[in-house]
């Protein structure tokens, strides 16, 4: 019998399990039953074998590592990248994954592969390795301090060691895998609820479509099943139009999809999104609902590492000119991040974007040049780097919607996500105390 080697959950809401006789399954992430079985691996032009880890991680890529080498692939032209095929020279991890431990420690070379690896939706990736895991960031592109640590005491229920596959479709629910069993990981009460035997049987909880799609390219309709995920899972309230869920599977009655909406108060999951215009608003009015989406998963990107982020600060989010009503602030389709607030070591902080960039000298935007650094002010460097990597992931990035192309924007230069230190000098003085994200076009014809 095939012993299962990997697998990864992608953003045409299917989950894959590839095993080691070079055939995968193919389950339906929504419905969570298994569509086929048995598939040749050619289906994934360019896969020498089935990877030892296989983990999507945005912008349309994913990577598969295949013992001390890695392997990208490409979403819209559904194989891997030419570059990483001979007649090129081999990608290695060591010189690919910064950060990855090397075994001088006396553990293992992580560098001569790993076990398995999963997107966790929040800008980190986990990587494990016998009885350790570590946690990879995708703005800072190394693994995070710290690492790697003790799976045992840190995912409460999971195998303690040896885990072959981990796979997480989004919404409530992950998947791990070691040999012929599988654990459902609740991801909100962050322990493992369920588990049983990888067979004929096994199924995926229903997860709402759309979970490891980017904001950007959610049809209404998704983000609708989406939203209605995070009201039954209490991340956030309606305040109208009101909450109302369907029976038996139906979908939720109110609101509709394309119906903007109110969120009061303006949190998510906890972390408060405060006007800085008008502090004490309990609002966030004018919302579309692909906006919530990404609203809500800029507070896992913001919070997913320390610091301990409480507040999120905008000076927009509904509302903006009113000489412009097909505007994308006019529309909710955007944010102008201000400022964060939280705690590090227990100790308060505040960053805001314009005396932490903005007015850093010499007080305006350099061709080529980011005034940030982690030197200057690693906390904030931080923070907006994080912002901004999340802004080009999942709002608009170089274009609007499927327009977007890896790579996605750098720092200082152009594309839709506008800080302090664009290329364009006058949308950078523009934005000297913001960034800015949007979903769709700037103007609505």
């Amino acid at each position: 019998m095939a012993t299962l080697r990997t697998a990864v959950s992608w953003p045409n809401d299917k989950t894959y399990l590839f095993y080691d006789d070079d055939t995968y399954a193919r389950y339906d992430s929504v419905s969570g039953l298994l569509l086929a079985s048995g598939q040749p691996l050619s289906k994934w032009p360019g896969l020498p074998r089935s990877p030892d880890a296989f983990v999507w991680w945005g912008a349309d890529k994913a990577y598969a590592f295949t013992g001390a080498t890695y392997l990208r692939y490409d979403d819209p032209s559904d194989r891997v990248d030419p570059d990483y095929l001979p007649p090129h020279t081999p990608f290695t991890v060591a010189a690919g994954w910064p950060g990855l431990p090397d075994g001088s420690d006396g553990g293992p070379d992580w560098r001569t592969g790993i076990d398995a690896a999963v997107n966790w939706g929040n800008g980190k990736l986990y990587l494990f390795k016998g009885a350790h895991y570590v946690r990879y960031d995708i703005t800072a592109d190394r693994v995070d301090p710290g690492y790697p640590r003790p799976i045992a005491g840190n995912w409460t229920g999971v195998f303690p060691s040896g885990v072959d596959a981990v796979a997480y479709p989004g919404g409530r629910y992950a998947y791990f895998f070691r040999g012929g069993q599988y654990q459902r990981f609740d991801v909100d009460a962050d322990a493992v609820d369920a588990s049983g035997p990888l067979d004929a049987s096994f199924r995926l909880a229903p997860t709402p479509s759309g979970g490891v799609t980017a904001a950007r390219l959610l049809t209404k309709e998704q983000a609708n099943g989406l939203m209605a995920d995070l009201l039954r899972r209490g991340k956030l309230t309606l305040k109208s139009p009101p909450f109302v869920d369907g029976t038996g599977g139906s979908g939720i009655v109110s609101p509709t999809p394309g119906q903007r909406v109110v969120v009061s108060p303006p949190s998510f999951d906890g972390i408060r999104y405060t006007n800085q215009i008008a502090p004490a608003s309990t609002v966030i009015d004018n919302l579309d609902q692909r906006m919530l989406i990404a609203l809500y998963r800029l507070t896992r990107w913001i919070n997913a590492s320390k610091p301990d982020v409480a507040e999120l600060l905008h000076l927009g989010i509904g509302h903006g000119n009113p000489a412009h009503p097909n505007d994308c602030h006019n529309q909710g389709r955007a944010i102008d991040l201000s400022g964060i607030r939280g705690e590090v070591d227990g100790t308060a902080f505040t960053r805001s974007i314009l005396k932490h960039w903005g007015e850093l000298p010499p007080g305006f935007q350099q061709p080529g040049v980011v005034r940030i650094t982690p030197a200057l002010d690693p906390l904030a460097y931080g923070l907006f780097t994080t912002a901004f990597r999340f802004g080009t992931y999942e709002c608009e990035g170089r274009a609007i919607g499927a327009n977007n192309k890896w790579p996605m924007p750098e720092l200082a230069e152009g594309g839709f996500v506008v800080y302090p230190d664009h290329k364009d000098h006058g949308l950078a003085q523009q934005h000297r105390d913001h960034i800015h994200m949007q979903i769709g076009v700037t103007n609505m014809p």
